[in-house]
This record gives C-alpha cells, sequence and structure tokens, in this order.
C-alpha cells in the first residue's frame, strides 16, 4: 500500500518493519478521491463490506472478529435529538477493534509472526484478541494502574503483557526499546493499515443515514486515530464528490489532560506536550501528545470543527445519563457525550450530531451516588 509521511513529503511503500519514516513522522494511507458504492457489498454486516474500497491487494480473504458496521442509535439527550455511534459493540468492547481488524489482517499476509505495542488497556486487549485469532505471537506494554479488567482481558488472549509502572509515556517507551531490539511494533498510533481501517466509520454513519452526513460528529480522543480515520473517510467522500462537504469534527477531552484543546485554542500548528498534575476517570484518554499532532489540528480546522474539554464531574453526570438510556459506557466515551451540549451552544439546537461512544462501561465501571 502506498503511505505518504507528511511531515517531510517522502512517498513510499509501506513496510510493516519500518514503522515510521526515516525523519520521525507516521505513515499516512495516500488519500483517493475515489469511492464507488457499488463496491459496498451489502451482503455482508462487517467493515469488510469496504474491502474493495480498501483495495488493500494483500489481503484476499479476510480474518475477521465480525468488527465494523456497529449501531447507529438515536436518543434524546440534553434536550434535542442526538445519534450515538456505539464503537463499543465491538468484539472486544472497543473501538480499538475497527483498526486492529484490517491491520492484522495486513500483517499477517505480510508474513509478520510477532507484534508488539503499548497501550493503556483497550489497544492492547484489542491486538492481544487478534493476534490469537491470526496465530500471531503478541506482547503487550501497558501502564501498572490500567483498568484491571483491560489487564486481565489482555491476558486471558495469551498476550504477554509487561505492566509497566509510571505514567501512560513509560509504555511507549518501553515498547520502542523492543522495538530497538528488533520487534515489529503494530503500533496503533503510528501504522497507516490501522486508521485505513478506522475510516471505515465514516463509511458507515453515511450508510446509515440513508446517505447523508451529520452536521457535527464529537469523538473522544487520546491518540486520535478514530478522528483521523472520520477525517480521511469523510474527505473521501466529499473528493469523490458523493457529499458536498464534511461534518464538523469535534475533539472531545477531560480538562485535566486537553493537549488538543489546548494547541486549537491558541491557534498553533502543533500540540505541546502537557504533563498532567491530576489524574481523570477518563484514563483511555492519557496522552500527552499524540502522535499525529499537527494532523489533527489540520482535520479539525479543515473541518470547521473544534476542540472541547469537560469537567470531572460533567464525565459523571455523562456516563450516568447515558446509563439511564440503556447505553453503558467507559467513562473515556461519557467524555464525548458531555461535550455534547457545547457543541449545541456552537451550532445550535437542530444540528444533527453524532457522537462517538468508545468503549464498554464493562471495560472500566466507576461506582456513582
Amino acid at each position: 500500500m502506498r503511505v505518504i509521511c507528511h511531515e517531510c513529503g517522502t512517498l513510499t511503500e509501506f513496510d510493516a518493519n519500518k514503522y515510521r519514516c526515516a525523519c520521525g513522522g507516521p505513515w499516512e494511507p495516500l488519500e483517493s478521491d475515489e469511492f464507488d458504492p457499488e463496491k459496498i457489498e451489502q451482503s455482508k454486516s462487517t467493515l469488510w463490506r469496504y474491502k474493495k474500497i480498501f483495495d488493500l491487494i494483500e489481503v484476499n480473504h479476510p480474518i475477521t472478529l465480525g468488527a465494523g458496521w456497529t449501531p447507529l442509535v438515536e436518543a434524546e439527550f440534553d434536550g434535542a435529538q442526538t445519534w450515538f455511534k456505539l464503537e463499543y459493540v465491538s468484539p472486544t468492547g472497543s473501538f480499538k477493534d475497527r483498526g486492529t481488524e484490517v491491520e492484522m489482517n495486513y500483517l499477517s499476509a505480510a508474513g509478520i509472526g510477532h507484534v508488539v505495542e503499548d497501550s493503556s488497556g483497550n489497544a492492547g486487549a484489542s491486538m492481544a484478541a487478534y493476534a490469537a485469532h491470526a496465530g500471531l505471537k503478541a506482547a503487550i506494554y501497558a501502564p501498572d494502574s490500567a483498568s484491571p479488567v483491560k489487564l486481565s482481558q489482555i491476558g486471558i488472549f495469551g498476550a504477554e503483557l509487561h505492566k509497566i509502572p509510571g505514567a501512560r509515556i513509560e509504555s511507549t517507551r518501553a515498547v520502542l526499546k523492543a522495538v530497538e531490539d528488533g520487534a515489529v511494533y503494530a503500533s496503533h498510533a503510528y501504522n497507516p493499515i490501522y486508521l485505513l481501517g478506522q475510516q471505515s466509520i465514516a463509511w458507515e454513519i453515511w450508510e446509515q443515514l440513508y446517505h447523508d452526513i451529520p452536521d457535527a460528529l464529537i469523538i473522544p480522543t487520546g491518540q486520535g486515530g478514530l478522528l483521523m480515520g472520520a477525517w480521511l473517510g469523510f474527505r473521501r467522500l466529499k473528493n469523490a464528490g458523493i457529499t458536498k462537504k464534511l461534518p464538523r469534527l469535534f475533539s472531545a477531552q477531560p480538562e485535566l489532560l486537553a493537549p488538543i484543546h489546548n494547541a486549537f485554542t491558541k491557534g498553533l500548528d502543533d500540540i505541546l506536550e502537557v504533563t498532567p498534575t491530576e489524574k481523570s476517570i477518563a484514563e483511555g484518554l492519557a496522552i500527552v501528545k499524540p502522535v499525529r499532532s499537527k494532523r489533527l489540528l489540520q482535520a479539525l480546522k479543515n473541518s470547521e470543527g473544534g476542540a472541547k474539554t469537560v469537567t470531572e464531574d460533567e464525565i459523571t453526570e455523562a456516563y450516568k445519563k447515558l446509563a439511564l438510556r440503556g447505553i453503558f459506557v467507559e467513562p473515556s466515551s461519557a467524555v464525548a457525550a458531555a461535550a455534547v451540549s457545547k457543541v449545541r451552544e456552537q451550532m445550535g439546537s437542530k444540528a444533527r450530531i453524532v457522537v462517538a461512544l468508545t468503549g464498554s462501561g464493562l471495560k472500566s465501571p466507576i461506582q456513582v451516588s
């Protein structure tokens, strides 16, 4: 697959053994302006309905656990109709499966037999599950303070689990040491095939809204893979003339750790690393600086969207409100729901807003009064 580094402009064929460009920048799928709805395989209720659109010639017979084609549910929320994309209705309970399923198919087809990944939990669980299903060995580096449920999930799939003391960044440093020693880094932050898989969320929303797009899409954002995927996916629809515009994309982060919001509101072209002074209950978003920092800001600006922050109390309140509508998510997902009222203030009560709910509440339940 052809990939590009937007840091230096290098264009090349992707080599899984070289997880990033020589300049240090992340690889990204080369954008396409082709999208033929006739190529959607309507008989398939997984993301492989878009197999011909992915155009991954390396993957002939996909290995699948059923990722993708998640429900889009309409419900009254904060006094207005809101659409919730239930990404947690996935094989391992998180949106990570959407990108991991495509990525692991590619790596398996490329003959990779052993992969490593760093994660606060969900990406590691997803990688461990798909490695088990595809017959690959996996080693996951995760903070020892991560949700015990997520860590148990990684272990039960048979992956080699390394619990790393300290902040989330220490897990990344540990896995990069393994990569220096020759391991293949199947990173959800760097891998362009993972990003290609995440584009399918845009195409699903377009189909589920009867070939229309929402006015806005709110996504809880740590590394930002889903936001990047959504942006590239909707851009492809627009570039192909399928839609006339993009939905306005909004990142949602906890106030306690909001590097994207800090950079966006200051009008910066890059995101500055943030050192948190307190730990948020939204542990899945504990990223001090996303790998695709410049591109994330471009996505928000290009779509005329923005960056929102929410307090810990607002996260908890949204967590409870969703549960009372039968929607059980982890706190990191509730961050996006908590931002709905703030996006409505900007866009008006009649705006059609979709909220990505990325992780199951079974992952890291919290006690509420």
